[in-house]
């Protein structure tokens, strides 16, 4: 039987490495994993401007591509990145995992207006940053109706203590609209690899009306991309830490689809 696939785990908007410690936790069979950090989410000094969405996808590409191609586990934003990265470069994407996906339409906003936005916040993080620990405990806390992992809150606050974390995370805010518009045109002019895809929809603590958008929105989202949805209607947005064991139940089967 040929080896399973590399897994390649990709965080949501101002995300890192530490989100996934649940999920490497409860997955019991060995597993090739590797968790991708973006600029600024790493430590390093992200560079000035905004992330666009093909630099996004080609990042996640040569990750994958360093291990023959990869079983792409993408949460929230991210899921826009993998979905690019599986349009501009099918052979590196086995299979799909699509945690809560970031979804909708973007309305528009001059670029110029973004650019002279990200560069006040970029001047602003170090003035920011002796707050950072408490705004990220207080995004994560939002996320999820769990008490935080320990080892991730220990992270996080750590690591949004660095103004290149906060200049990061602002500058994926403000980049998240242009890459939807960029995704609707990418969209348009390619066409989606026949790979394995599941997505998974968190409703929890929505309101009845958001929750059937949301779930509306993801139901399209996997008849374009030919996948399998599934509704977990008591989960929030951090799926990979309230319910670990439904994603490693998800990676499991997208690995053995991928061999």
């Amino acid at each position: 039987m040929p080896e399973p696939p590399a897994v390649l785990l990709t965080s949501g908007m101002a995300g890192a490495a530490y989100d996934w410690e649940p999920v490497l936790t409860a997955l019991s069979a060995p597993h090739h994993v590797h968790r991708l950090e973006r600029p600024g989410l790493d430590g390093r000094t992200p560079p000035p401007g905004l992330p666009s969405l093909h630099d996004e996808a080609d990042l996640l590409s040569a990750a994958a591509d360093r291990h023959g191609g990869a079983v792409v586990v993408a949460h929230s934003v991210s899921a826009l990145h993998a979905e690019a990265m599986g349009r501009r470069h099918p052979s590196s994407l086995r299979a799909l995992v699509l945690l809560d996906p970031s979804c909708g339409s973007a309305s528009p906003h001059p670029e110029w207006s973004l650019l002279a936005a990200e560069a006040l916040g970029r001047h602003a993080a170090t003035c920011i940053a002796p707050f950072g620990p408490a705004i990220w405990t207080a995004g994560a806390r939002a996320q999820t109706s769990r008490p935080l992992p320990p080892a991730v809150r220990s992270a996080g606050r750590a690591r949004f203590r660095s103004p290149a974390a906060l200049t990061a995370a602002w500058q994926e805010y403000l980049a998240f609209e242009p890459m939807l518009r960029d995704l609707a045109v990418l969209r348009q002019r390619t066409t989606f690899p026949p790979v394995p895809v599941w997505i998974l929809t968190a409703v929890g603590g929505m309101r009845a009306s958001a929750a059937v958008r949301w779930t509306r929105c993801h139901t399209r989202l996997a008849r374009l991309l030919g996948g399998r949805h599934r509704l977990l209607p008591h989960s929030r947005h951090q799926l990979a830490w309230e319910c670990p064991d439904v994603v490693v139940e998800t990676i499991e089967a997208a690995t053995e689809s991928g061999r």
